[in-house]
């Protein structure tokens, strides 16, 4: 796939690209499944520090041009004694809901609206997803609790349910993580992410096939980190060309607190980030020249 160097995007393309550079850099998109990323939570197994029992997450995606309406979905991530247990998701319209159970009997639960609920408006509970069939899903993990191995069925952006195998290989003599992702039988990708001697991500460098006539796609992210702890700047090369910077501010305790992108002249979009006592993120905001896009929260019992 081509890429158009940076400076020669036009503001409009720029906007329109916005969301895809940015979002990889959220929680609420494409993340990390087997090592932390500055600014991102796992999409697959997300760690919450502390007791919790039970963390629901609502993302609302607003229109600025059309603030009435909003799209909501939750997630309900559900503990047992520490490790996660179950995943429940309940896409927009109430229509869709999936639930993903890793304990006891494993497997992969999904039940879509049709007609009937559709006119009828009440959608679908979580006992009609209860009585689909399920699809096996296969979860391991090491000694110290990191994911090793994952096969199954998961949703991607759009909710869509596809197969997908991850594992993850970790090294302690090379400080490197290798993450092998098989999406749907027809998408490869495989990271190599470099550790610095304090566990932070330094950088990575992704390499996917992608299905047809054998194409292949690379990027390259590096992440400094500012002497006094105050921050992070975030480079990539996609297929080799410069992607815009992204700048992260960070807290006493390296948390990221902001994100923002770099040389983009007037366009201004910029995340704000949340946490709790436990140190937990439990608010995204999401702005683009001032409007609010996006929001996620977190409620999380302890």
């Amino acid at each position: 796939m081509h890429v158009r160097p940076v400076a020669a995007l036009s503001c409009r393309d720029m906007r329109r690209l916005l969301p895809l550079l940015l979002l990889t850099t959220l929680s609420t998109a494409h993340a990390a499944y087997c090592y932390d990323v500055p600014g991102e939570d796992r999409t697959l197994f997300p760690r919450v520090q502390g007791s919790a029992r039970q963390v629901v997450e609502e993302r609302r995606e607003t229109d600025p041009a059309r603030p009435g309406d909003a799209a909501l979905t939750i997630r309900t991530f559900t503990f047992q004694s520490g490790q996660l247990a179950q995943i429940e998701t309940q896409a927009p319209g109430d229509l869709t809901r999936s639930l993903l159970t890793l304990t006891g009997r494993a497997g992969y639960q999904r039940a879509a609206g049709g007609l009937d609920a559709l006119f009828s408006g009440k959608g679908v509970t979580l006992a009609d997803v209860q009585r689909q069939p399920r699809q096996p899903v296969t979860v391991t993990f090491d000694p110290q609790g990191r994911l090793t191995a994952y096969s199954g069925v998961w949703e991607n952006e759009t909710f869509q349910a596809v197969k997908e195998q991850v594992s993850c290989t970790y090294s302690a003599a090379t400080r490197q993580v290798v993450e092998r992702v098989t999406r749907a039988g027809a998408v490869a990708q495989v990271t190599t992410a470099q550790l610095d001697d304090r566990g932070r991500l330094i950088q990575r460098d992704i390499a996917a096939s992608l299905p047809g006539s054998g194409r292949r796609a690379t990027r390259q992210t590096t992440y400094t980190y500012a002497p006094d702890g105050t921050g992070i700047r975030v480079e990539d090369r996609a297929n080799g060309e410069r992607l815009p910077a992204v700048l992260m501010t960070t807290d006493a305790a390296g948390r990221v607190t902001r994100i923002q992108m770099a040389d983009l002249g007037d366009v201004q979009e910029q995340w704000q980030i949340e946490y709790d006592a436990q140190g937990n993120w439990v608010r995204q905001t999401g702005t683009m020249q001032g409007q609010t896009f996006m929001t996620v929260t977190r409620r999380i019992t302890y």
